[in-house]
């Protein structure tokens, strides 16, 4: 198993794109670093809180986060959340110079 990181009360396991493709990291918390893709398109939801959805690509894995973060295509991250179905429900977006976190 790959090595495990601490952040805020959930522990997460360090992992591969390899790792998430192969789908033996299903249900589980994982932290994912790489580089976006694509421009991140944030969605408003005027029905649903917080508001805004973010969602964007790091290495051909589907990211969505509950938010608005300032990323821009080519920014290196590290995303932290919960691998469900293909897609990387993110609980964290950590870049080189701010740590987003979504609420519990």
């Amino acid at each position: 198993m790959s090595t495990r990181v601490k952040l805020g009360h959930h522990f997460y396991y360090t992992v591969t794109v390899e790792d998430l493709k192969s789908g033996r990291m299903r249900g589980k918390n994982v932290v994912l670093e790489g580089t976006v893709e694509d421009k991140p398109r944030i969605e408003f939801l005027p029905m649903e809180l917080p508001g805004y959805r973010t969602v964007f690509s790091v290495a051909g894995i589907r990211i969505e986060f509950s938010g608005s973060p300032c990323l821009g295509k080519g920014d290196k991250v590290r995303v932290y959340g919960r691998f469900l179905a293909g897609d990387l429900i993110a609980m964290a977006i950590e870049t080189e110079k701010a740590l987003f976190i979504a609420e519990e």
